[in-house]
Parts: C-alpha cells; sequence; structure tokens
C-alpha cells in the first residue's frame, strides 16, 4: 500500500488539528469522547465493568503496544525482550508489534512493559507503524521548543505526526515530550492513525463481511478479581469504596512505580491491600491464631514482641514481602499473612485519646466485636485539649486529626522502675483493697457476686509490703498487676488456683494456668519466678530470658515489661492507669517521687561508682531508669535494675530525663 507524497501532504491538510481552535472540518469535529469510545467499540481499548471509559488513566508501554497491534491487526510474534516472558498476559501484543518492527527494546534488551509511555516514545512507535504501513509522510520541522533535546528519530516521528494531524501540541511551542500519555489521547492518536491508513488505501471494491471472530482480549478485564500473580494500584474514597486501575502488574516494583507516577494511594494482590502510603492508614494484627509476632528484621528470624489478634499498629510502609510498623516506640516488621492493612478511610473504627477532667482517656477499637472498650490511662498532658481525639502508638507522642504531632509526655506510672518503693502501708494498701471489691459488688454483676468476701486480693498488703522489702519490686505494680489480670481478685484463675497474675495462663490455652496453695504463694512465684527471674533484672541468666529484659517498668510494646509478658498491647499502660488510680484514692503520695529517664545508647555500662565495677550493661537504648539527684563530674546516680544493687552511676550524656504528663 505505497502512496506518494502528493498525497500524505494532501491527507496532512485535511486532518490536521490547530493547535488554539478545530477547524471545521470533519475529522476536527470528532471529540476525544468521540475516539475513545470508537476504539473501545472495534475491541482495539476496553472500558470498565461499570461502563467508565477511564479516560485520564494513564498508559503503560505494554498497552500502548497492545493497541497498535490490535488496531493493525499484526501477525503474532515470538518473544524478543527478557523481560516479556509468556506468561505476561499483554506478552502477545508486544511480541507482535516487535516482530513488525513497530517496538524495540533498551540495550539492556528489556521492553520495561509496565513502565508508563511518553508523547516522544508513542510518537516513535506511531511513526514505525506508519513505516509498516508503507505511508510515506512529507516531514516538516515541527514548532516546538521543548523538543530540542530528543534524538533525531524522535524529532522525525513528531513531526511526522504532527504533519498528519495525529498528535497535536500543548501550545504553538509546547509538545511536553517526556509527559506521560492518558488514555482518551492514546485512543485519539490511533484513532487518527486509522483515519490516515484509510484515507491512504486505494478504492477497492468491498470485500465480504468477514465471519464473526470472538471479542479479541483485553487489557483491562472486569475489576476485581485479577489473576492471582498480578498487582493492582487502586484509590479509596471517603466511604472506602476502592477503585481499581485498569492495568495489571506483575510485580511489586512495577505497581510501585505506577502507583506513584500516577499519585494513587494503594497496591492490590488477591483483593488485599498490600502497600499504602506512608501516614495514609494503620495495621490490624490478625492471622488464625490468638497472636502474631512481631520481628526486629525483615527475614522474620526474631519475635522480638508479639500482639493480640485485632490489635491497632502504626503503618510505616511495605513491601510484597514484609509489612513494617511502629507500636511503642519501636518499628517492627510483619508477615502479610499477619497483618490488615486499612486506610484512614476504610477503617472501621480507630484507638484514640481524649481528655477527660484532666484525665488521660484511652479508647480501644476492637474490630472483631466493632466496639470500643476504654480505661484511664493517668494524667492528660496539658498541650491536649479536652473535645479533641488524639492519636498514640506509645502513650507519650500524640498526633491529632491532621497527623500532625502536637506534643509529647510519658505517664509517670508506666515507665517507672519496679526497683522503687511505694509511699503506702500495707494497712491502706488493704483499704484501697477493701473498698475497690466493695465497690464491684454493688454493681450488681454476677461475677463480683460476694466479692467483699471471696476476692483474693482481701488482706494482701502485709505480702505486698514484704515483698516490696525482699525482692525489690514496687508494691504498688504488684497490685496494680493483681488486680488487672485477677480481675480484683474475682477471676476463675484466682478462686480455683489462687493465681493472681495469668501466670502461665497462654492466649492458645487461656483456660490453663498454674496452681498456688494460696495467694501469698502466688505473690512471691511472680517476684521470684518471673520478675526477678527474666523480665526486671538485666541480665537474666540463660539466652531466652535475655530476650525478655527489655526494661524494669511495664512499659510498652517498645520498652518494659510489656514487650514480652503479655500479648496485649495496651497491658503496660491498663496497669500504669491501676496504679494511677491507686495513688489517686489514697492521697497522691507516690506520683511524682521519682525522676524518670530513658538511655539514649545502646550497650549502656551501669557502674557501681563513677568509672567503677560494671555491674551490667543495657543491651538497647530506651531503657526506663530512676535517676537520683543532679548529675556529679558527669556521673548520673540511678537506681540499680540488680537485684543485689541498690544503686549505681552512668555516664549523664547517655539518659535523657522524660517529659512527664502532669
Amino acid at each position: 500500500m505505497k502512496r506518494n507524497k502528493l498525497a500524505a501532504v494532501l491527507l496532512s491538510s485535511a486532518l490536521v488539528l490547530p493547535v488554539f481552535s478545530p477547524v471545521h472540518t470533519k475529522a476536527a469535529a470528532v471529540t476525544l469522547e468521540d475516539q475513545i469510545k470508537a476504539m473501545t467499540d472495534a475491541g482495539i481499548m476496553q472500558g470498565y465493568s461499570d461502563g467508565n471509559l477511564g479516560a485520564r488513566e494513564k498508559v503503560t508501554r505494554a498497552e500502548f503496544a497492545t493497541f497498535l497491534t490490535r488496531a493493525l491487526q499484526l501477525p503474532e510474534g515470538s518473544s524478543v525482550f527478557k523481560d516479556v516472558p509468556s506468561s505476561l498476559r499483554l506478552a502477545g501484543g508486544i511480541n507482535a508489534a516487535a516482530a513488525a518492527k513497530i517496538v524495540n527494546g533498551g540495550s539492556d534488551g528489556r521492553f520495561h512493559p509496565d513502565a508508563l509511555i511518553t508523547r516522544q516514545d508513542m510518537a516513535l512507535m506511531i511513526n514505525n507503524a506508519l513505516n509498516y504501513l508503507g505511508m510515506e509522510v512529507e516531514y516538516k520541522a515541527p514548532p516546538f521548543t521543548d523538543i530540542g533535546h530528543l534524538s533525531s528519530a524522535h524529532k522525525i516521528a513528531i513531526g511526522k505526526s504532527v504533519s498528519l494531524g495525529i498528535i497535536h501540541g500543548y501550545s504553538s511551542t509546547t509538545f511536553s515530550p517526556g509527559e506521560n500519555t492518558r488514555r482518551d489521547h492514546a485512543a485519539a492518536f490511533i484513532y487518527r492513525l486509522l483515519e490516515a491508513k484509510k484515507a491512504g488505501e486505494p478504492n477497492l471494491p468491498p470485500t465480504p463481511e468477514p465471519e464473526p471472530q470472538p471479542e479479541p482480549p483485553t487489557e483491562e478485564p472486569a475489576l476485581p478479581p485479577a489473576p492471582s500473580e498480578a498487582y493492582q494500584v487502586a484509590d479509596i474514597d471517603s466511604s472506602g469504596k476502592l477503585t481499581y486501575s485498569s492495568t495489571y502488574y506483575s510485580t511489586f516494583d512495577a505497581a510501585r512505580q505506577a502507583m506513584d507516577s500516577r499519585g494513587q494511594e494503594l497496591i492490590v494482590k488477591n483483593n488485599k491491600i498490600i502497600h499504602m502510603k506512608t501516614n495514609s492508614g494503620i495495621v490490624f494484627a490478625g492471622n488464625s491464631g490468638a497472636t502474631v509476632n512481631l520481628y526486629s528484621d525483615q527475614s522474620f528470624t526474631t519475635a522480638k514482641s508479639y500482639a493480640t489478634k485485632g490489635s491497632e499498629l502504626k503503618y510505616l510502609t511495605s513491601t510484597d514481602s514484609f509489612v513494617k510498623v511502629s507500636l511503642g516506640g519501636k518499628d517492627y516488621y510483619m508477615k502479610h499473612s499477619d497483618s490488615q492493612l486499612v486506610p484512614f478511610e476504610g477503617a472501621p473504627g480507630r484507638a484514640y485519646y481524649r481528655v477527660s477532667s484532666g484525665e488521660l482517656q484511652r479508647f480501644i477499637y476492637d474490630p472483631a466485636g466493632k466496639k470500643y472498650v476504654s480505661y484511664t490511662a493517668g494524667k492528660a498532658p496539658s498541650f491536649l485539649q479536652a473535645g479533641q481525639k488524639y492519636y498514640s502508638w506509645d502513650n507519650a507522642t500524640f498526633y491529632n486529626e491532621q497527623g500532625r504531632v502536637v506534643g509529647t509526655a510519658y505517664q509517670y506510672f508506666q515507665f517507672l522502675s519496679a526497683r522503687t518503693t511505694t509511699n503506702y502501708t500495707a494497712a491502706e494498701l488493704d483499704s484501697y483493697i477493701k473498698k475497690a471489691v466493695a465497690e464491684r459488688e454493688a454493681t450488681g454483676l454476677a461475677k463480683y457476686k460476694d466479692a467483699s468476701k471471696k476476692s483474693k486480693l482481701l488482706g494482701l498488703g502485709a505480702t505486698i509490703k514484704k515483698v516490696e522489702a525482699e525482692k525489690r519490686i514496687n508494691g504498688l505494680l504488684i497490685l496494680a498487676m493483681a488486680i488487672h489480670e485477677s480481675d480484683f481478685g474475682t477471676s476463675r484463675h484466682a478462686y480455683l488456683n489462687n493465681n493472681l497474675f495469668g501466670i502461665a495462663v497462654y492466649d492458645s490455652k487461656p483456660e490453663e494456668g498454674k496452681s498456688f496453695a494460696s495467694p501469698v504463694e502466688s505473690v512471691y512465684h511472680l517476684a521470684d519466678g518471673y520478675l526477678n527471674d527474666r523480665y526486671v533484672v538485666p541480665n537474666p541468666v540463660g539466652a531466652w530470658k535475655q530476650s525478655i529484659a527489655n526494661g524494669a517498668a511495664a512499659g510498652n510494646k517498645g520498652v518494659g515489661i510489656n514487650v514480652k509478658y503479655a500479648s496485649d498491647i495496651d497491658w503496660g499502660g491498663k496497669v500504669a492507669g491501676h496504679m494511677y488510680r491507686i495513688d489517686k484514692e489514697l492521697g497522691g503520695k507516690d506520683f511524682g517521687k521519682y525522676q524518670i529517664g530513658l538511655t539514649n545508647v545502646k550497650e549502656l555500662n551501669v557502674r557501681s561508682l563513677p568509672n567503677g565495677t560494671i555491674q551490667f550493661a543495657y543491651r538497647e537504648e530506651g531503657m526506663p531508669v530512676v535517676m537520683n539527684g543532679q548529675p556529679i563530674s558527669g556521673w548520673q546516680k540511678v537506681i540499680s535494675d540488680e537485684l543485689k544493687y541498690n544503686e549505681a552511676y552512668v555516664y549523664a550524656p547517655y539518659v535523657t530525663a522524660l517529659p512527664v504528663a502532669k
């Protein structure tokens, strides 16, 4: 179908569309909407299942090659590119276009099918299509001032397409060669290419109507579902509804590139969100078990902590291999099978904080029960305002609803060392226990029936103070743990087994647990068999015990007893909340008694005297310590975590005083 140059020049006069306003020709009257509809009606392109043509979606190199293959009805070709395996969904279209010398790969032998196509490369493919069709087009240098840096091949291709009216500039001097092409533009270019092809063909007798053929495969099947190995990018609206793009990607990296370049929000695989923009959502822990592991490494070799199913974590980022989250001020890695990524717009509920009567209230969302539970965490930081919602994943750094940090303040009792002592006597502790269980009984709930007579906490004040003196475990912490774990001494394990602390009660087997001859024995076992055996001492004997020692305070999922003692990510906050309420009821004599700090380096030596014998070393930074007085000659006196020492010294610059909520 060779044409002479004169015919091409005449064709250009009929088809070229001026930059600023359309001329009154038949071709100019055809709108972009008409052109994309014509291409979809012809089976060259296809819209979405809801009828939307996706006019503003960007086009990949693989898609545009496939559009040309279908438009020109190219014969099949063999595979020639390293990154276009036969399993790739659009491999047929790419290979056919390559065989027709319409598309080319790079010097590395790759086609980069998932990359978005630019206007300059699209012009080059169209020019190759003109060559394939045998159409000779008179070249005129285009007037654009932004293509001077392009290769001569690109300039010639752009000039020919502009001469034929296939492609236009954005102004008389602007072509925007590096801009990615939209679907409606691609449809228009192929429509005009076919019109040019039609105009250049000789008048021949009509050919018989061909036999009906099956609908050609499309690059945009109804979405979702997608092939199980494919990735998609998507957006989410304020109601939580996902809108998927039309393209499937064979690799996560390609999908991530497309997401970023298109300004979209999510990557989805197998109908599950596997990637979101940073600060755009949360993560719910969940799998078929009761708990999930939180790892310190991407390869999931070291389970640093764990969390109850349904726990909410801060989303940082993710790949197709892991999800990176933050909890308790520490970064962790999760398996995709253990996590559910939830954009803020689609979250059924979120944990939050609010201020009530000067106190900090924590509201936790339960995704399984679709409800909230709450507790009082302690004093509200002064920078938080009543009537507002705030968010935090460490109970210290707070974000407003716009995602901005509004301040940092720690709860005193949550980071108070277990090696401190309470000001309250045994009698005062007993008085609090007696009043608290009576209040529970007064609720009329069946579980608190006769609590004032049967609670296993009654009369434990003397034991608590004795253990505090002998084992160096704060009595207020012991009582708070007992209240929390045994529901004020009324739980099943408390009544049947005298087990006040959930000892050997596991999430997978909650009905089982250790039995004790008396509540007194349970208190001693907590001190000897748990806290002083592994959780509070800095260097317990045995490698597995050392992994449990994360600081001598109740803490959170980043530091302290909570890291390993309980799967509940709010366990440390709840225990601290009990300590706060006990102290408040008994007169507030404990709050603020000590100055609390956190270590700020790893492998910090703790010495008996300044420059003296090393007692132990804190392996990790962020360990809670109690600071006694002001530094002297660069050394800070602290309470020792080691059971056999009462005090110790650390180099003062390596401890940072905590801002405490007051």
